[in-house]
Parts: structure tokens; C-alpha cells; sequence
């Protein structure tokens, strides 16, 4: 592994929203993983539902760029070529990509009263539509304000016209992929973990309803498959079911934090008993497990995570045997593939309302967040080629996806004023008789 450390840039939110939470979003990282990414021509895209956002890791080959998109509470992720899909609080989001549009988004923005396909507005109404979230513009027939008030609104109003500026402003110019949002489906508040595309179409982790499930339009969800100890299906989260892999296109593993069939009750427990189990069998594979998270079917075995321990784990489903392949100062959540490199998310200790810590917190003085790549084809030290380390306030990662054939992608959100003119779509379709 490279020791040299440098710091990537980090790209400003293109939300359109005032809130800003002023996080640091700050990272350094190894010195050779822009060259990685760039020769494989790919890059990742991770969640972090502490920050509320969805981070793309980008490369020139030369420095990362960390770019950031707000989303309430994002967890489970997938991604492939076509597209990006994103679970977050109440929703599972759909995005497209769409390489059609690259020449579009690297030019500034129409102004909205100048674009021929918005409506014709009055000026009133021209003024809310562009007025930006978070800022509120007083009458003054009604109101007085003192030269202090008087002086915040006038910032406050500056850096509304910088901020809509910015969002209107030509995309960078190294860009090689567009994703759009295309589809959304509500599920309401079903606790969304891990989440991947199957035969069936797309399967999540429902934690509150402690079931695995797919979507329908007409319902929030259609459960599928449920651990043998859960006994009824109600929003109870009692064993925090949170992991899953699929094989063949269907789900094979999971993992849970406990056995209990009651509300909450894996928070309350005195000893760890996390599991993985085998979805066709409904079986118990491995237990005893710390909080264990993201399954993943690569390389004919199961990896996952044994986290409250900071363990990389693989499980062969031939001869039954579990082994720990690394050892990270960290809460290990979160993996992809690509080639013989694994990415491994790893996350601070947090004090949580759990009635057992996770022992990484007596193991360590100091834990990490971030993502560390290994070689799979080495063993030991060896193993570890590079990592990203978040030095501001990311703490939390839940979830990383490989985003193959980019190296620097732009996914653009369903609030951002580009998806009023940005079109996709078929050639003309002929009726047919």
C-alpha cells in the first residue's frame, strides 16, 4: 500500500435548497487511487444516512473529487452501466443513465422565465418559483426591520443569487456519465436496507416489517420471505434483519442482529448472537456474530461483515467454514467488487441505544470512516492497496456500489431545477389499430 496521503476535492451540493449543515465533507486518500479508478475506468458511489447524502467518488487519474447529493436518510444502494438505485426514507429511487445528455448539462442553465418549455409566469409567481428553499421574504408594508435585521436579509438574499447561480451554472467539464432521476416508488418508513436487482425485479431488506421484499405500484411493499423465527409481519424491527445477496438472480443470504421475535428487542440483548443465514433452507449458517452486515455472493462464497468487531468475513458454502480475511480499525458496513479489488466501507464507533456496545470500542482508541480496498489474490498486510479516510464529519457509511465504465459521473436529483428541461426519451412510437 502506498503511504503518501493527499486531500480530494470536494464538490458543493447542486440541491436547491439554502439548508446547508455545514458538514465537512473533507477526506485524504492514498496516493495511488486516482490512478486505480481512472485506469479501471470506474468509480464508487457510497451512502451515509448520518450526513444525508449520497457521495460519488470521481477521478482524473490524477486527484479524487468527492462529489455530494442531499437525501433524507439514504441506505441501501446498487448500481450497474444503465443506472443507479438509491433507498432512502420513504422512497426507492430510479436513476437512468442517460450519456445523451452530457453535452447538455456541461452548458449553463436556461434561466427559467427565459426557457421556452416552462409555463409563461406572472412576476409574483416568478419570484416563488425561483424564490430558493430556506429564505423567506418579508412585506414591508407589515413588517419593520432594524438595521441588523435589515443587513441579514440583504446577505441572505446574496447568497440566494449566488447559490441559484451556482445551480444554474455549466457542470464540470470532466464528466463522462449522466445519471437522471427517471422513477420513484413510496414505501413509507419500512426501515429500507440493502438492496439489489433480481429476476423477479428489485428485492430490499425490510427491517421494520423484519422480511425481505419486492415492490408492486399498488402496494408499499410485497413480502416475500421471512426468517423462521419471526412469527407475524408488523413495523416492529425484531431481529433487525439489514443484510442480503442475491445468487442467480435471487436472494440466497441474509444477516440479522439476533433471533428475537419481539419489538425492538435486538437493541436490548446482553450478549451477540447475529446471524447468516441461508434464504432457500430458511437455516441458521453462522451465529455469534456483532451486529453483522452487507452479505455479498462473490467468488463462489459469501463475504460479509462481522462489524462490531472491525472483521472482513467469508463464509464457503461447501465446506461450511467461516474465515476472517482482515482485520480494520472500524465498523466494517458496506461492500462492492470489482476484479479481484474488494471495497469495504468502514464507519466510526457510535454511542448508540444498545444495551451492548461493539467491542471495537474497547479494541481501539481510535476508529475510522471511510473506504479501504483490498487485493483478494494477496493475504495479510499485503491485502490492504488503499483507502479513503473522511477527516471532517462523515462518520457513518452504510452502503458502496462500483460504478463500472466511469470514471466521473454526475447524477442528477429530483429537486434540481435541471430536470425541468433535461428529456429523454424513444423515437416516435406508431398507433397501432
Amino acid at each position: 500500500m502506498d503511504d503518501v496521503v493527499k486531500k480530494a476535492d470536494v464538490e458543493q451540493p447542486q440541491t436547491p435548497s439554502l439548508v446547508t449543515d455545514e458538514l465537512d465533507f473533507t477526506c485524504e486518500y492514498s496516493d495511488n487511487l486516482p490512478a486505480i479508478l481512472k485506469e479501471l475506468n470506474i468509480s464508487l458511489a457510497f451512502t451515509s444516512y448520518q450526513a444525508g447524502r449520497l457521495m460519488l467518488i470521481r477521478s482524473d487519474g490524477k486527484k479524487l473529487d468527492v462529489n455530494f447529493k442531499s437525501f433524507p436518510r439514504p441506505m441501501g444502494l446498487t448500481a450497474s452501466e444503465d443506472g443507479i438505485t438509491l433507498g432512502i426514507f420513504t422512497q426507492i429511487i430510479n436513476f437512468q443513465r442517460e450519456d445523451g445528455l452530457l453535452e447538455q448539462i456541461k452548458q449553463p442553465l436556461v434561466k427559467i422565465e427565459d426557457d421556452i418549455t416552462a409555463p409563461r409566469i406572472k412576476a409574483k409567481e416568478q419570484q416563488q418559483e425561483q424564490q430558493p428553499q430556506g429564505v423567506s421574504t418579508p412585506d414591508k408594508d407589515s413588517v419593520e426591520l432594524t438595521p441588523e435585521q435589515g443587513e441579514q436579509m440583504k446577505q441572505q438574499r446574496q447568497k440566494a443569487q449566488a447559490y441559484q447561480e451556482k445551480l444554474n451554472a455549466a457542470l464540470d467539464e470532466r464528466v463522462d456519465a449522466c445519471f437522471i432521476t427517471r422513477s420513484a416508488h413510496y414505501s413509507g418508513m419500512i426501515n429500507i436496507h440493502d438492496i439489489d436487482w433480481g429476476d423477479e425485479g428489485l428485492w430490499a431488506v425490510n427491517s421494520s416489517f423484519s422480511c425481505l421484499c419486492t415492490l408492486d405500484a399498488d402496494s408499499s411493499f410485497v413480502p416475500r420471505w421471512k426468517p423462521h423465527f419471526i412469527s407475524e409481519l408488523v413495523p416492529e424491527d425484531r431481529c433487525h434483519l439489514n443484510g442480503m445477496t442475491l445468487k442467480d438472480g435471487k436472494p440466497a443470504y441474509v444477516t440479522t442482529f439476533s433471533k428475537f421475535d419481539n419489538a425492538g428487542m435486538w437493541r436490548k440483548g446482553k450478549s451477540f448472537d447475529g446471524t447468516l443465514m441461508d434464504v432457500e433452507t430458511n437455516e441458521i449458517l453462522v451465529d455469534g456474530l456483532a451486529m453483522p452486515h452487507s452479505p455479498r455472493w462473490y467468488n463462489e462464497q459469501v463475504y460479509f461483515c462481522n462489524s462490531g468487531y472491525g472483521l472482513i468475513c467469508s463464509y464457503h458454502p461447501e465446506t461450511k467454514q467461516t474465515e476472517t480475511l482482515f482485520e480494520v480499525p472500524g465498523f466494517t458496513r458496506g461492500m462492492d467488487f470489482y476484479g479481484p479489488i474488494m471495497f469495504a466501507g468502514l464507519s466510526k464507533v457510535r454511542a448508540a441505544d444498545v444495551t451492548k456496545p461493539a467491542p471495537l470500542s474497547e479494541k481501539y482508541d481510535e476508529t475510522f470512516s471511510g473506504i479501504w480496498l483490498f487485493n483478494l489474490d494477496e493475504k495479510g498486510e499485503q491485502a490492504e492497496i488503499g483507502n479513503i479516510k473522511f477527516t471532517g464529519n462523515v462518520d457513518q457509511i452504510y452502503d458502496i456500489a462500483v460504478i463500472p465504465n466511469s470514471s466521473f459521473p454526475e447524477l442528477i436529483e429530483p429537486s434540481h431545477p435541471r430536470m425541468r428541461n433535461h428529456f429523454c426519451h424513444p423515437k416516435m412510437q406508431p398507433l397501432t389499430s
